[in-house]
Parts: C-alpha cells; structure tokens; sequence
C-alpha cells in the first residue's frame, strides 16, 4: 500500500471520527433526532410503578416492560419530549391506561398506581341494616334496623362482630344521621319525621348501652357538634345563639351567630353583621378576625370550614376565603356551588364535591381540575392521598385525583346505597339492599 493511500485511509478515518463521535456523544447524552419537529431534541423518560406489581408494561406499544423481581418499577429512558402511552396490565385486574407528557431531560413519573382486581370478594357482616356509621377511630361502628317497636342500634368492634351492644330507640321516624365524637366514645342520632327532629346521646362506655333523648335539640337547633373537650357535651346555634350544652342543660355561648367552626381550642364565628371573629369555648371573645363585614343574607344556610390552614366561608351560592394579612373575606371562586370540600390526608390537595361533580382543588398551584361528572354523587371521601372513592348512584367508584392526560376510574360491580372506605385496614364496607358487607383489604 502507498503512502498516499495510506494518508487517504487516515483522513477518511479522522473525518469519520469528526462526524460520528459529536452523535455518539450526543446520542450518549440522551439528544435524538426528531423527524416530526425536524430538529435535535434532548430526551426525557418516564417512571412506573404500581401496586401491586405489574405483570406488563407497555410504553408506546412497544415490547412490554416486566418489573424486575425485587422491584414493583419501571424506567423507560430515551424518550422524545411528547405525549407517550402508557399501560399496565396485570391478570385478575382492571388495566390502567394513560397518555402522559414526557418533556426534555425530565421524568415524568407515576410512581403511585393501584391496580383494583376486577372481582373483590365481599362477606357479609349483618342483614337488615338500615343505615351504619362508622367512628373516627376506624375500629367501631353503629349499625340502625328499624322494627315495628323502634329502631334497633348494634354497637360493635370491626374486629370482633360477634361482641355487640344492642339498645332500642322507640321513636318513630327516619335515622337521618350518626354523628360521632372525635375521641369516638360517643355518638348523637338524630331521627327525623314530618313534624320534627329527635336527637339521642349514645355514650359508648356505659355497659348497658342506652341512648338518651336531648330535649333541648330539635328541628331549630343548626350546626351540631361535639365540643372535644368533652365527648358528652355539645355545641349548636338556635335562634341566632351558640349554646354550650351537657346533661339535660344548655347554656347560651355568644349571641347574634349565624355559623362556627371549632378549630383546636378556638370557636371561629360568622356574626348576623357578617364578621368573622374567634372566642374560646367559654364564650369570651380572642380575637376580631375581619375588619371588615360581608352582606348577610339571613335566608341562607352559612358554613364554615377550615381546611389546609384556610378558613372558608360558604353560603349556597358563594364562597369566601379568609385573607388573614389583610384581615377580610375575599372571594374564592370555586366551579362548583352547595359543595362540600375534604383535604387529602397529607393536606396538599382538596376535594370540592356535590351531587353532580367532583374537583380537586391544587393547593401549590391555586388551580382547579374536575375529576368526575355524574349523577347522584355522595360519600365522597379520600381513598389515599392520589385516589378518592365514591358513590355515583347505586355505584361505587375509585378514581384516581392524576389529571395529567385521562383520568383512571375503576367502576366496582358491587352496588351501594352507601359505602365507607376504612383506612385503617383498608377494607370497603358497603350497604346494598339492606345487607352490610366489607371487602377484602384493597391497598397492599
């Protein structure tokens, strides 16, 4: 060979070298050529897991992914900054199936996936159940039968059904709700017929169970709840009054109150002038809250909550949001009217709900996104901090909150008139056709 084909070679070998080792570099980095944009993008990826472990996962419809044994994650890499596919499958279980935005040098991630089996056993706990409650503590619940002499209440431990504590209401009418304490060692019924409302105090301590009629509460009497200082004493407004009430005696708090909230050791109040202000549990007033007062329409029903640190003010057609700096009630434009709002367990986001939508309110980002639109919408409560469950009709659904791309919800085949979901052992219970059944535990 010639020197001169000898240097032709070496040239050809640096030009060479020249091209293709900035694209390997770059192709090393994560950079790709792509043909729709027509230009070089930077890649990101996108990251799975799920519970339980899945058995596939498909990205683009590409060759599925298989979670390695001691791990229940994927992660798909090299991926142009769009929309991607992404599915799960696992035998026995509904898929989850979503379209997520993928952008450069970014992971886009959905890390916290449950996967529902398509059949979840259930087994019956009691028959001929009118209407259950179960208490704040998630281990004990009331259940309502009603006879011809009354109506017969079933006090009992979720881990032991066969333990009961059994006392008759000989009351005709409607048990139209079970309201609990918050240290669940009490409990006030309220039954409802076409002249009045009867309330009923049931300590659950007592060893003969029995349930005291209130003389002092009625179909006048508003916001009702127990003062957790004292899980036999309660608050409620009658005639524009909070009355402090224990025993058979209720006496009068603070006057001119259309509606309160009880936040830790504090009373937060709604005056009939339209200001906000904070007292003790005495009565004796702490602070003005606004220095200045909204218009009070004495026709509407007024609320007030306080979630994620945020005190609202709600009537049944508009809400206000407390601005502690400026110490005035500003105008919180929710989509939606007569909701009620619950805050996730980790308090980062909110629920606002009623019967015909559901939206989750962003507290980082001050936005809203509708999670669901229906019918006949109640029980409405948080799942997990990503999942929320609910009754829609006679259906119950578990949706998860992830707006990105379509939103995932999987319709049970069990119906309900009412369900409750026990984050404590993680079971469903619901009620259909007079039957209370609990489903298997549904979140390893």
């Amino acid at each position: 060979m010639s020197k001169k084909t000898r240097l032709i070679i070496v040239l050809v070998c640096v030009a060479c070298f020249l091209v293709f080792a900035p694209v390997l570099v770059a192709y090393s980095m994560g950079y790709r050529f792509d043909f729709e944009k027509m230009k070089i993008v930077a890649t990101g990826g996108i990251y799975v897991r799920s519970f339980p472990t899945a058995e596939q996962i498909y990205i683009d419809n590409n060759a599925p992914e298989k979670p390695g044994m001691f791990g229940n994650s994927i992660f798909a890499q090299s991926l142009l900054p769009k929309d991607h596919t992404v599915l799960i499958k696992k035998n026995g279980y509904y898929d989850y199936y979503k379209t997520l935005p993928v952008q450069e040098n970014l992971a886009s991630k959905l890390e916290n996936v449950l996967l529902f089996k398509k059949d979840i056993p259930f087994t019956n706990l009691l028959e001929k159940i009118y209407i259950f409650s179960i208490a704040p503590n998630n281990q004990n619940i009331i259940t309502a039968t009603v006879g011809t002499k009354g109506t017969t209440f079933n006090y009992f431990s979720l881990n032991n059904a066969g333990q009961k504590k059994t006392f008759l209401i000989a009351q005709a009418g409607e048990v139209s709700d079970i309201k609990w304490a918050d240290n669940s060692n009490s409990a006030l019924i309220e039954i409802k017929t076409s002249i009045n409302t009867f309330y009923f105090l049931f300590d659950t301590t007592l060893a003969n169970p029995s349930a005291t009629r209130l003389s002092y509460l009625d179909k006048n009497s508003t916001h009702i709840s127990f003062n957790p200082q004292n899980n036999l004493a309660l608050f409620f407004i009658k005639n524009n009054t909070l009355y402090s009430a224990k025993g058979n005696s209720a006496l009068p708090e603070i006057n001119n109150i259309i509606a309160y909230k009880i936040s830790g050791a504090n009373i937060v109040w709604l005056s009939t002038k339209g200001a906000l202000y904070s007292s003790d549990f005495s009565g004796k007033l702490l602070e003005e809250l606004t220095v200045k007062s909204i218009t009070v329409d004495r026709a509407q029903n007024y609320q007030i909550n306080i979630v994620s640190e945020k005190t609202f003010v709600q009537s049944e057609n508009a809400t206000l949001v407390l601005n502690s700096d400026k110490k005035i009630l500003e105008s919180f434009e929710a989509p939606i009217t007569n909701y009620k709002v619950i805050s996730a367990p980790n308090n980062k986001n909110l629920i606002y709900w009623n019967s015909e939508k559901i939206y989750l309110y962003v507290v980082a980002d001050k936005r809203f996104e509708q999670i669901f639109s229906g019918n006949a919408i109640t029980n409405c409560q948080w799942f997990n901090n990503d999942y929320i469950v609910f009754n829609s009709g006679d259906k119950v659904i578990i949706s998860e909150i992830d707006y990105r791309g379509n939103i995932n919800a999987v319709t049970l085949p069990s119906t309900a008139t009412s369900m409750f979901f026990n984050t404590q052992d993680n079971k469903l219970y619901i009620l259909n056709q007079e039957t209370l059944s609990v489903s298997e535990k549904l979140v390893p």
